[in-house]
């Protein structure tokens, strides 16, 4: 199983970059035999969308087949080759999609904002299929809502802008775990999250309280001895580190001219 993490904060070191690390750890240790890809927008360069309308048309895109070969396939993609290029083949890819973002007026912040705009390519592929397959295809996404709180407002923009952009790329919103409040400048939990599910109709529905140390969002867990695992961080570009969970001996990275600390288990940081 492959797992995306996406952190839509500008801030490396903020609550949402805390809470995100800790979801990749208790995934990592939780469910050693997945991959784990962590995307903090904080570390990558993706623009915003200029609405040119140019991935409404296919283009051929290189991507490689389970052997290692390079294929080309006709997709929508966006024109701009920056590192959404990278985001598209993940996203393609993951069994499941986790978004951890903070609250901007309550909506997303700009570098967020601009990844879920740049979903527009998917809108288009997604208007080849029939519902009933868009539907039977959707994968499970949960949305992560992190704040200081004391906002009256709310955060129903940031769960409506996620849930619509990643509807288009085939995923399904259905959680959300309120942090607000609930994690300190440090990135300490102080206290647990409230867990909110997103019915098919689009009814929001309060189940109760997360346990304050994060899980991993599968529904099935394996009970593992947590002693026995291991972690490493890779990095694949010295400019853009990638996290992923990566099962294998601890490696070293290079993490924009900084060493890379040892870590165990199976996950990748792409940045």
């Amino acid at each position: 199983m492959k797992r995306v993490i996406v952190v839509g904060s500008p801030r490396s070191k903020g609550r949402s970059a805390h809470l995100a690390e800790m979801l990749f750890e208790a995934n990592i240790d939780e469910c050693p035999e997945d991959e784990i890809f962590l995307v903090p927008v904080s570390e990558v360069e993706i623009g915003p969308c200029i609405g040119c309308g140019a991935c409404r048309k296919k283009m051929e895109v290189i991507s490689r087949d389970e052997d290692g070969n390079e294929v080309s396939e006709p997709k929508h993609r966006c024109v701009f080759d920056d590192d959404m290029q990278t985001l598209y083949d993940l996203l393609d890819d993951a069994d499941e999609l986790i978004v951890v973002s903070p609250i901007y007026f309550s909506g997303a912040p700009a570098p967020m904002k601009c990844v879920l705009d740049r979903l527009q390519p998917y809108f288009w592929a997604s208007r080849e299929v029939s519902l009933e397959e868009r539907l039977a295809n959707k994968r499970p996404a949960t949305l992560h809502v992190v704040g200081e709180g004391n906002d009256p407002h709310g955060y129903d923009p940031l769960v409506s802008e996620v849930r619509s952009a990643t509807a288009v790329a085939g995923f399904r919103l259905e959680r959300v775990l309120d942090w607000v409040g609930k994690i300190d400048g440090s990135g300490e939990i102080i206290a647990e999250a409230t867990v909110i599910e997103i019915t098919q109709g689009g009814q929001k529905t309060k189940e109760g309280e997360a346990q304050s140390r994060p899980k991993a969002a599968s529904a099935e867990r394996p009970k593992l001895d947590l002693s026995s695992s291991k972690r490493s961080r890779q990095s694949t570009d010295n400019k853009k580190p990638v996290q992923q969970g990566k099962k294998g001996n601890a490696q070293k990275g290079e993490r924009k001219g900084s060493h890379q600390s040892k870590q165990q288990g199976k996950g990748k940081r792409r940045g």
